[in-house]
């Protein structure tokens, strides 16, 4: 009776575990193909290095993988993030046609969550599909409902000199330094001295520094002294003409040698590198406020699915896990100035700047404090209306 038993108890615990990779392989692996042929709509913003070639990734999917599940992905792309989100807001409130497939930050992906036009992605990337993915994007791609889009790339602030027309990055290494040496950058040479690239992504550091989280409202409306602090020099300077509203063309200015600094998005340099790969760019110690302490947010980019039925939503994850494999999404970020959410970005490059970029990256990581906050619909809606408010002010002032 005991070698019956223990055969009976062998049989059974090897029928589980068929049942446990079979249970797996259906869950996590196997492919998922649609009854019908499905094309799916996919809206992102084609104005850096990385999604510049997204169009023809999104071709290779349609030629290979999502060939064999009889799944087609079309992608449209628009100028700007504003661009973007305004049309999808619009698509939203008229019922016009919306995308089936969202790139955008974790903020707004929140944003529409919280106002339930998405899916469930929990339910489609639990903790097994995210377990490989940065820990910190990840924690920053949740909202208050759980996972609001599956986190692809981050990018960060840093701050880049122009040694042939600034030569002494000691002078401006606090904000307030910078301020002050830009005024009288001005008179002296009767142009502006620095700029910033993301009005909301340098105020949420500098807020930070301080010891606060910045609540990105327009800067009169705040209950914040540091926020109003910080506004104060920055409007200041501008009014002075010290500092220039960058126009969306931080990276475009610096690189013509149009102003000699700039604090700016690692991934915006990338579309410069020609230029920007020059000796005389260096990259100075980030300047922070002089009572504060060192701090640096991750701006992660990630992709959703918006809420249809079931085929849409199961062929739209499908492309999803094939965008976001190790080597898909490694090749992807590639030398583009972002870090990777998944796998590992380019340890190397045609241009210098590539590899000056991550040891700024790198330095900040290792000298500052991660700021990164879990991604919020209301901070998504104060931020854009922030940055509105600033790009007038400081267009108007300038």
């Amino acid at each position: 009776m005991s070698k019956i038993k223990y055969k009976l108890a062998v049989a059974a615990a090897l029928a589980l575990l068929l049942g446990g990779v079979i249970y797996i392989y259906f869950a996590h692996y196997a492919q998922f193909k649609p009854e019908e042929p499905q094309t799916l709509s996919v809206w992102y913003v084609n104005d850096d290095a990385m999604w510049s070639g997204f169009y023809a990734m999104c071709g290779k999917y349609n030629e290979t993988d999502g060939a064999d599940c009889g799944i087609e992905v079309n992608a449209k792309a628009f100028d700007t993030q504003k661009q973007l989100y305004d049309s999808v807001e619009e698509a939203l409130a008229g019922d016009g046609e919306k995308p089936d497939i969202l790139v955008c930050d974790t903020d707004f992906a929140a944003f529409l969550d919280d106002e339930d036009e998405l899916a469930d992605m929990d339910k489609y990337f639990g903790s097994w599909e995210t377990s490989s993915y940065d820990k910190s994007m990840t924690a920053a791609a949740k909202s208050s409902k759980g996972l609001a889009c599956v986190p692809i790339a981050a990018e960060t602030d840093v701050f880049v000199v122009n040694t042939s027309l600034f030569a002494d990055s000691e002078a401006i290494s606090s904000f307030e330094k910078l301020c002050s040496v830009a005024d009288e950058y001005y008179k002296r040479s009767s142009k502006s001295f620095f700029t910033i690239s993301d009005y909301s992504l340098f105020f949420r550091d500098a807020v930070a520094q301080l010891g606060e989280k910045f609540d990105g409202v327009s800067p009169h409306d705040t209950e914040s002294d540091n926020c109003k602090y910080i506004y104060k020099l920055l409007a200041e300077t501008a009014y002075d003409r010290g500092f220039t509203s960058a126009g969306g063309n931080a990276a475009k200015k610096l690189a013509d040698g149009d102003i000699a600094a700039a604090i700016i998005s690692s991934a915006d340099l990338m579309q410069y590198a020609d230029k920007l790969s020059a000796d005389t760019f260096e990259f100075a110690s980030f300047p922070y406020m002089k009572d504060g302490k060192p701090a640096y947010t991750q701006k992660v980019t990630g992709m959703t699915i918006l809420a249809s039925d079931k085929t849409r939503e199961k062929s739209a994850a499908m492309f999803l896990r094939w965008f976001t494999s190790q080597k898909k999404n490694s090749s992807f970020v590639g030398d583009t100035g972002y870090i990777a959410a998944i796998g590992k970005e380019s340890s190397s490059s045609e241009y210098a700047l590539y590899e000056k970029i991550m040891d700024a990256v790198d330095t900040m990581r290792k000298k500052g404090e991660s700021t990164t906050a879990a991604a919020s619909a209301e901070y998504s809606v104060n931020s854009r209306n922030f940055d509105n408010v600033l790009n007038t002010i400081m267009n108007s002032l300038n």
